[in-house]
């Protein structure tokens, strides 16, 4: 038999059948394995041992050497590993080739402002002063509630679709009378339910899921892009990609599908830094997004004159941004005030079996002046939670 060393698709099947190899460390070596590529599924090892009778041999000084008597064994092994390339190797090379596909669909870039767009988009050399600020946190994209078990609403990724786009035009049409230099749109904050293939938060807890990984991604970057395309209408866009508990790594992965589609548009911006805390200036304002599920809320203001001394010394109007909890709530503290934003999904069996039930499904927007600080808000409350009750 001689060494074989086959790769069909993402297995590779490694068969060496006499050999001095014996480790997995020795294979993979000898292999030139990439181990960033590929991973062992089986590794097995045989030993027998072959005997040896030395052969007569000259001495130092010429003459001959008897032979021992006694053979020296040596020992052989028989190795075979299987491998198979690592999920998210897969789904990066998958998720690159359908980012090409849609950069070939795409139509030419239009310059802001141009064709049918929102009749309050910046107009040349007469800025607005105004920023708008888009924050939709806790939609929980591939959560599956069963209103008959829960008491409230049936969800699920089509329905969350749904809701979100109504949300963000609901918020543009609320706030179509002011005129924006900047659309800050904040994404993430447990955007996906699941952060692997097997329906588990980032830190392994299982949760109730309602389609495959690979799907709900496909359908939330999807309704991301159209939602940048139409927000590019009002003004330019900067992203900003918080991670979530449950979404740590899912956020991230969207945030660089949303760099790679956005890359040549010069009036959209992706933060999508891996930092827990991500900040933003505006003028005379200060703002603070983090998921809120770790640290204090009270301990915010002094983190953020800590890790941005420069910034939090010209602000005057400094707020923190969070979501995680599902409720809608201000606090004050040191001259920094921390709201916690309301989520649009229903509970599923967990809050429903912990009583974590019954606030308002909500999105807001906030509408910043460089000068004044906070000058209006909007709110958008999905108003069909009340007849999704009756009708489970």
């Amino acid at each position: 038999m001689t060494e074989t060393s086959e790769i069909k698709g993402n297995a590779w099947a490694i068969s060496l059948p006499k050999t001095r190899i014996h480790t997995l460390e020795q294979l993979i070596e000898y292999c030139k394995v990439d181990l960033s590529v590929w991973e062992v599924e089986r590794f097995i090892v045989n030993k027998w041992e072959v005997g040896i009778v030395p052969r007569t041999t000259r001495d130092g000084e010429g003459g001959w050497q008897r032979p021992s008597t006694q053979p020296i064994v040596e020992p052989l092994f028989q190795v075979k590993a299987f491998l198979k390339k690592k999920p998210n190797v897969v789904e990066a090379k998958r998720e690159i080739g359908e980012l090409k596909e849609l950069a070939k669909k795409r139509m030419p870039l239009r310059l802001r402002g141009s064709g049918r767009g929102n009749r309050h988009a910046r107009e040349s050399g007469n800025p607005s002063g105004n920023m708008l600020e888009l924050n939709i946190p806790d939609p929980h994209f591939g959560k599956l509630a069963w209103g008959a078990e829960t008491g409230d609403a049936n969800y699920d990724t089509k329905i969350a679709r749904k809701v979100f786009v109504l949300a963000v035009e609901g918020l543009l049409a609320r706030v179509a009378p002011y005129r924006f230099e900047l659309v800050l749109l904040v994404i993430g904050n447990d955007l996906f339910n699941s952060d692997d293939l097997e329906s588990r938060t980032t830190k392994g807890t299982q949760v109730s899921t309602d389609v495959r990984y690979h799907k709900t991604f496909a359908t939330v970057r999807s309704m991301m892009i159209e939602i940048v395309e139409r927000i590019r209408k009002v003004a330019p866009v900067k992203v900003v990609v918080v991670p979530g508990n449950h979404d740590r790594l899912s956020s991230w992965h969207l945030g660089d599908s949303l760099e790679c589609y956005f890359h040549g548009c010069p009036d959209v911006e992706i933060d999508n830094a891996p930092r827990y805390y991500k900040y933003h200036s505006f003028g005379s304002v200060m703002l603070m997004f983090t998921h809120g599920d770790k640290g204090r809320r009270a301990d915010y203001p002094l983190l953020m004159a800590t890790e941005e001394p420069e910034m939090f010394g010209k602000a005057k109007f400094r707020e923190a941004h969070t979501g995680h909890t599902h409720q809608t709530k201000l606090e004050e503290k040191h001259g920094v005030r921390v709201r916690i934003l309301s989520a649009l999904c229903p509970a599923d069996d967990w809050h429903a079996e912990n009583a974590l039930v019954g606030n308002l499904r909500s999105a807001e927007a906030f509408i910043w002046n460089g000068v004044q600080g906070l000058i209006g808000t909007a709110l958008w409350t999905d108003r069909s939670m009340w007849g999704a009750r009756r009708r489970n």
